[in-house]
């Protein structure tokens, strides 16, 4: 029996961190957003088990929306941190990113750096995430003169979805 509630409570631990759910980005403003994301592991001692998007940043045009279920965006590069002393570049097609695999289960996404752009001019960049992120702290809202953009999540079925928004 003990093994059983053992078994039955790592598994509901694991299904609480696990990426499981999408990360929608939408951008009702009139300028393009750029952004780099970050996910992790919000109870891993140190604040090294995260995962952050290095190359290329992520653009979402001005009036649209997308959406991703794992870490396996066509073209990108991943700096993965497992320890404290390294960090590796992994692509997204990594089966340790892909849904189910063993960092995407331990991690959720939890900020975004980001920076609007209008006609390649720069306008202004900051960060937004979870505030329970502590390990690089930022607002889940911030004001800037293009607009506001919010971080959010909503927990459905087992399933956590973030979202980045802009308006």
């Amino acid at each position: 029996m003990k093994k059983l509630l053992t078994i039955l409570g790592l598994l509901s631990l694991s299904s609480v961190y696990a990426q499981g759910g999408p990360l929608v980005i939408n951008n009702y403003t009139s300028a393009d957003f750029h952004t780099r994301i970050t996910a992790a592991n919000l109870f891993t001692p140190g604040c090294y088990f995260y995962v952050t998007l290095e190359n290329p940043e992520l653009i979402i045009p001005s009036g649209t929306s997308v959406s991703y279920n794992s870490y396996n965006i066509p073209g990108t590069t991943w700096k993965v941190s497992t320890s404290p002393t390294t960090a590796n570049p992994r692509p997204g097609s990594h089966p340790s990113l892909m849904l189910g695999g063993a960092i995407s289960l331990h991690t959720q996404w939890v900020m975004s750096q980001f920076q609007f752009y209008q006609s390649g001019t720069p306008l202004y960049s900051g960060s937004v995430g979870d505030i329970s992120y502590t390990c690089d702290p930022v607002p889940n809202v911030v004001q800037t003169p293009v607009g506001t953009v919010e971080w959010f999540t909503i927990t459905t079925g087992g399933g956590i979805s973030t979202y980045v928004q802009m308006y």
